[in-house]
């Protein structure tokens, strides 16, 4: 059924880039595009390598739309790129910019089209009980019993647990109870088990060997979930060390330098033209805002602390009063909802988030990132570090004028503490889950917050 589903998709897909195609030739009016086989051809050939390269056909059943859009962006834009060398090369210049513009936005909207009436279509029939696979659990432990109420909670994915198999009978079961592992192969068929999942407490090879040659015997995949929650992730890597197979605790995809070359590059190309298109006359006049309204400096420096706890200048534009008092006996002062520190433009700066525009200078000195873990101040760090076990998991990248946990609205004020724990969550889960989409992804949703303003921006 799996291995239906993957030939279904990948062949409507590549008929609608045929369909997109032909339309984009027929409404520009390009009636040579009959003759166009060898481009069409290098489309689809590009389409097959790059999905299967990005991984776009492997979770159907649990990617979520927007995850999946995005991935379509990806390919859409390397289809642009394609139609672009092919023109170039056989020397076609007829309407060529406005072909590959308008054959991106018939093919993205063919495709999204197709893929959100799949999915619905695909939902409707596992709510029905067709399309579904039948999933038997080994091991009614904790770990067991959370991926058990995940599958129940999330019908849509497809999937339907027939059992469990364990030592000893767990009450919460409700009748799931199939037996113990030596029965496993007469478990299996009595409910038509498709995969098997292992959630065993203990690492057992010889159970666990039984258990897979038995899957095999019946043609059944086998699945591990090793409890790594124990490490408090649930992003880790397994790779060999030589002989030695070894796991990776927490693995950030930031880690790899050709990861931190593009978001380097993408953050110093967004930085400077921003500082020369917008910030060249912006900037002037938000300082002579600033000097009308109070005596002082334009800018205000603190100290804070970034990747790896190296300590840096971070620059903002000044809010506050220059006699305002930040430490008050030895406790940090963080801003209040109609803090008198605060100057009349200085409230204007912060509702709007301008005042942190100045730190697209720390981007480009490096110190920074554009998008990343926020910066504290030094103070909120010392006591964060204390309070928060995994705190400085947030210095393992470069902190950001914008974030994942501020996208979402953690921002401001935290008096309550957990707020502050949540947002660490927020920021470990970015710096686990990084990729240049999320990046877009956030600094979208910022822009967005900025239009829109945020009641938690005083």
């Amino acid at each position: 059924m799996e291995k239906n589903n993957y030939v279904f998709r990948i062949f409507t897909d590549i008929i609608s880039i045929l369909i997109a195609y032909c339309v984009t030739s027929i409404l520009s009016h390009r009636n040579e595009f009959i003759y166009d086989r060898e481009i069409i051809l290098f489309l689809i050939l590009t389409w097959y390598f790059s999905s299967r390269w990005i991984n776009i056909y492997d979770d159907f059943r649990t990617l979520k739309f927007i995850d999946e859009f995005l991935l379509l962006v990806q390919l859409i834009l390397l289809q642009a790129f394609v139609v672009i060398i092919c023109f170039f090369v056989t020397d076609n210049h007829f309407h060529a910019r406005k072909f590959v513009l308008e054959y991106s936005v018939w093919l993205l909207t063919i495709l999204v089209v197709k893929k959100y009436l799949s999915k619905k279509l695909y939902q409707s029939l596992r709510t029905k009980g067709k399309n579904v696979r039948n999933l038997l659990i080994i091991g009614s432990n904790d770990l067991g019993m959370s991926f058990f109420d995940f599958i129940k909670s999330n019908s849509q994915f497809g999937y339907k647990v027939v059992g469990f198999i364990d030592s000893t009978k767990n009450d919460r079961l409700n009748g799931l109870y199939k037996g113990q592992i030596d029965e496993i192969e007469k478990i299996i068929c009595d409910n038509r088990a498709d995969e098997i999942i292992i959630a065993l407490p203990n690492f057992n090879k010889r159970q666990i060997d039984y258990i897979i040659s038995i899957g095999e015997k019946k043609a059944i995949r086998t699945r591990i979930i090793p409890e790594y929650f124990k490490f408090n992730s649930n992003k880790f890597k397994m790779e060999m060390f030589g002989n030695f197979p070894m796991i990776t605790v927490r693995d950030e995809p930031l880690n790899q330098s050709h990861s931190r070359f593009i978001k380097r590059i993408v953050d110093i190309l967004i930085s400077l033209l921003l500082c020369v298109f917008i910030f060249s006359w912006l900037f002037p006049i938000v300082a002579l805002l600033i000097k009308l309204d109070s005596k002082g400096n334009i800018f205000y420096t603190q100290e804070r602390w970034g990747q790896n706890n190296k300590h840096f200048k971070f620059f903002k534009f000044r809010t506050m009063k220059v006699d305002s008092q930040l430490v008050v006996e030895g406790k940090f002062q963080q801003t209040t909802e109609n803090d008198p520190r605060i100057t009349k433009i200085g409230a204007f700066l912060r509702k709007t988030s301008m005042d942190e525009l100045p730190q697209f200078f720390n981007v480009i000195m490096g110190d920074m990132s554009i998008v990343g873990p926020r910066p504290h101040a030094v103070p909120h760090n010392m006591e964060s570090q204390v309070r928060i076990n995994n705190y400085s998991i947030r210095h393992w990248v470069k902190p950001g004028i914008t974030g994942w946990a501020q996208a979402n609205g953690l921002r401001g004020e935290t008096k309550d503490f957990n707020l502050m724990r949540k947002r660490v969550e927020f920021d470990i889960w970015y710096i686990e889950n990084w990729t240049f989409w999320l990046d877009i992804r956030i600094f979208t949703m910022t822009v967005y917050n900025f239009v829109k303003g945020d009641m938690m921006a005083y």
